[in-house]
């Protein structure tokens, strides 16, 4: 199965699955040769599976990558952020979010601006609503709520990237400043 097929929502599990497992891998080669530089890894690897071979293209940081980023980032530490009241709002976040175009946004439960765009893209993402449209190097969005649609947005894909790492950045100065620096 080649990276560069038309549908994407299959590519990511794969992109993420293929990654994962070469990060694994990785890091059991490091073990054992703790020299290796990336270009022998992947040489290696090309001698013994079909990867690279069938995929020259593929990308670590590939969209299975970003997804599970976003997973991991805005999807699982929703509970705590309420929880423990952490901060995960900064003016490069809003800077980044300001970027969406944006044709449908219900608020939700007296939430701010940011932290209700946050949380429409964390739904879609965790009920797999997104379509990724490579020819115009952007990601949609769209949270739906009894089959209404409450989210519909779009963004570029690297500056999605960007706003997940300035929010995890943010997330982890505040968990820090909680928990570890007291």
């Amino acid at each position: 199965m080649s990276t560069g097929e038309k549908d994407m929502r299959a590519q990511m599990p794969l992109q993420s699955w293929l990654t994962s497992q070469i990060i694994m891998d990785i890091d059991t080669t490091l073990n054992i040769n703790p020299n290796i530089s990336l270009k022998e890894y992947i040489d290696g690897q090309k001698k013994k599976t079909n990867v690279w071979n069938e995929n020259s293209d593929f990308p670590i940081y590939n969209i299975g990558y970003l997804f599970m980023m976003a997973y991991a980032f805005l999807v699982v530490p929703k509970e705590s952020i309420e929880k423990y009241g952490l901060n995960v709002f900064s003016a490069k976040i809003e800077k980044y979010l300001d970027t969406m175009t944006i044709r449908t946004n219900r608020g939700q439960r007296n939430l701010g601006k940011i932290e209700n765009i946050i949380r429409h893209i964390r739904n879609a993402i965790s009920h797999a609503n997104i379509d990724i449209v490579p020819e115009h190097n952007k990601l949609i969005f769209v949270d739906e709520y009894q089959d209404k649609t409450t989210f519909d947005g779009d963004m570029e894909i690297n500056k999605f990237k960007a706003f997940l790492v300035e929010y995890y950045k943010t997330y982890y100065e505040s968990y820090h400043q909680k928990f570890i620096s007291k």
